[in-house]
């Protein structure tokens, strides 16, 4: 089981939790994985702050735990960070090129139908993405 760091911000005004894993090397993972994914999920009851309601979190937690695992595998991948603000869940991964984004959150997506999940993916070789955002907010 992967242990996790976390962090909890204010950022505008509004809550901003983050968490990411705590064995995370990117000078070794860096060359195998070139492609960044930002998968994103669109909270359906939210609060004021954005955050999600209680009881409906909880409810997620194991389509959480799914998106988390989906390229967290042998080389397919390794989850990044996850950020959730602003009424979104996104959850940032660096993957391989046969990592198979589309077929894997299209799974999930059909699992939580009433759940609004997308994805993007785009080159990122130097992880720069990542780079950027630890040393802002860990």
């Amino acid at each position: 089981m992967r242990s996790w760091l976390t962090a909890q911000k204010t950022c505008e005004g509004f809550p901003l939790f983050l968490r990411r894993p705590a064995d995370f090397d990117i000078d070794s993972l860096r060359p195998l994985y070139p492609a960044l994914v930002v998968v994103t999920h669109e909270f359906a009851k939210l609060g004021p702050n954005g955050l999600p309601e209680g009881d409906y979190n909880e409810g997620l937690l194991e389509m959480d735990r799914e998106v988390v695992a989906a390229f967290d595998g042998d080389r397919i991948g390794v989850p990044a960070l996850i950020e959730t603000f602003g009424g979104k869940r996104h959850y940032y991964f660096y993957v391989s090129s046969e990592a198979g984004v589309p077929a894997a959150i299209s799974a999930i997506a059909v699992r939580y139908p009433s759940e609004r999940l997308s994805w993007e993916i785009r080159p990122d070789p130097e992880w720069r993405f990542i780079e950027s955002y630890s040393r802002e907010h860990f």
